[in-house]
Parts: structure tokens; sequence; C-alpha cells
């Protein structure tokens, strides 16, 4: 025990992945370190900045339609048709994360599948993730707003009713870190909290101020991810991870509305959470 005594002005030691919020930069004895917001200090030299992805979900309406598809993978490149023997044949990149709405049309050649968008780019379904309108589940109002998580295709539907308003991809848990399968309502919101477990071993993590988190089951939320843009694949300890932006939509969007000036609520009598719904 004695050996494993900290000096006093030890906060907490720190791993490489975890994330404090900065407050300024401060110089003592010619050294540089970072004041945090929580009062702690962190050398300079062991901080890089975390810049957010350029994920953006879409606001459906007009062309921008279920079903709708993300790339979610580097290196794709669309293919048109030739109009007189429907030969495929390459044309330009699609860049990851790139919404296509997409037609009925599936196309297939040498046992591979191809998708067609509403502008004729046809790109191998194995490199999409596709948000798909699915029914109303029972239970839930047919005004009521509602979030479907589909666990497959790692993507996030909003809906108002039966009308689905908003789409963007998602990161759930990894294997071992299963996000819950089920119906569940938003049981509070939170501009930012601190989510960490430093005591976890090889999985320890500690991130300060988690933007725009909703708690719908225990310690499961859905909630913005700064630190990585792998939407589209799995990666979290069971949370539903989205880009900012688009977990700043569904956070504004979304039941109970926090009253102006309001960091946080809890869903309760009068101020009922919307549903998330979370399907394999």
């Amino acid at each position: 025990p004695d050996a494993d005594e900290q000096p006093s002005f030890l906060r907490m030691r720190m791993r490489r992945g975890f994330y404090v919020s900065i407050d300024r930069l401060e110089t003592l004895d010619g050294r540089r370190f970072y004041r945090t917001i929580r009062g702690a200090y962190v050398p300079a030299d062991a901080v890089i900045e975390a810049s957010p992805g350029a994920m953006r979900g879409v606001v459906l309406g007009g062309r921008w339609r279920l079903p709708l598809g993300f790339v979610h993978r580097g290196g794709v490149r669309s293919l048109s048709r030739d109009a007189s023997d429907g030969a495929l044949s390459l044309e330009e990149p699609v860049e990851r994360l790139t919404p296509m709405p997409l037609t009925d049309e599936v196309i297939t050649r040498a046992r591979r599948r191809y998708r067609v968008d509403d502008r004729g780019r046809i790109v191998r379904e194995d490199a999409l993730r596709v948000a798909k309108p699915i029914a109303r589940p029972d239970g839930i109002g047919e005004d009521a707003r509602w979030v479907h998580v589909d666990l497959s295709e790692q993507t996030l539907v909003a809906y108002e009713g039966d009308r689905p308003v908003f789409a963007t991809l998602v990161s759930t848990g990894r294997p071992g870190y299963e996000t819950p399968v089920g119906t569940f309502r938003i049981q509070s919101k939170h501009v930012s909290t601190t989510m960490d477990d430093p005591n976890a071993g090889d999985e320890a993590y500690s991130i300060e101020d988690v933007p725009w988190t909703m708690y719908f089951e225990g310690s499961y939320a859905l909630h913005a991810a700064f630190w990585h843009d792998r939407f589209g694949r799995v990666r979290s300890h069971g949370c539903v991870n989205l880009a900012p932006a688009d977990a700043r939509w569904i956070f504004q969007w979304s039941d109970p509305a926090l009253p102006p000036g309001w960091h946080g609520m809890s869903a309760g009598p009068g101020r009922t959470g919307s549903f998330v719904h979370v399907t394999e």
C-alpha cells in the first residue's frame, strides 16, 4: 500500500484516449499546462485537440426520403449504366458518409447487388447503410415523436407519428457491449455530462462534457461523439453515438423540451420523454 500512495496534488491518472474540457492555457516555471473546466491541470504537450468529423444527417422532405443510403466505406466509386446494353462502367468516387436517396431498383451482376439513387448513380449495396421506413410500433401514439435505431444497419430515423422527419448514421455497442433492444423512453436530457469508468482495466475511459446526452435506459444514452467519425459501424460501450450536429438536432427536437437556459432535466408527469425503439 505504501508504494501505491500518490502525491496529494494528483487528481487522476489519465490514459491515452481520455478527454478533458479545456478552460485556458497557463505557464508555470516555463512549463505549459492546460487548465480544465473542472480546475485540474494537464501538461499541454500531452494533449491534442479533438475535432468533430464531417458527418451530417438529413432532414427529410422533397427528394430526401426513405429509403436513404449512406456510404459507410472509403474508396467507393459510383457506376453508370449503358442505355443500350445495360453494361455498368465506373464513374467518379463517392465520399464516405454521402447520403443517397434510393429508388426501389436493385441490380444484380456477377452475384453482386447494386442500388440506384434518384439521380441514376449506382453503388454496391454492401458499401451502403440503408435507413428504411418501418411501421409505428404498438404503444406509440399517432402524434408521438419517436426514433428508430436499427442495429443491423447502424442507422437512426426520427418520426413524428408515421412520418419520418430525419435520418442519419450511428455507432452502437460493439460485441460484449451490445445496445439493448426494445422500446424505451427518454428518461433525462443533459446539454453535456461526463461519462467515465477509469477502473475498467483495458476498457477504462473518461470523457468530460459529452454533448447532447439523452438517457433512455439506465446508463444507455443517445449522445454526441466528437472523438470519432466511424458512424455506420459498431464502436461504443452500448450507447448510441451520433455526430454532434445530429445529436443536437435530436436533442432539440425530442421530448421533454428543456426550458430556455436549462442545462438538463428528467422526464416526469407532464413532461414524458420521446420513445426510443431499438431493433436488431
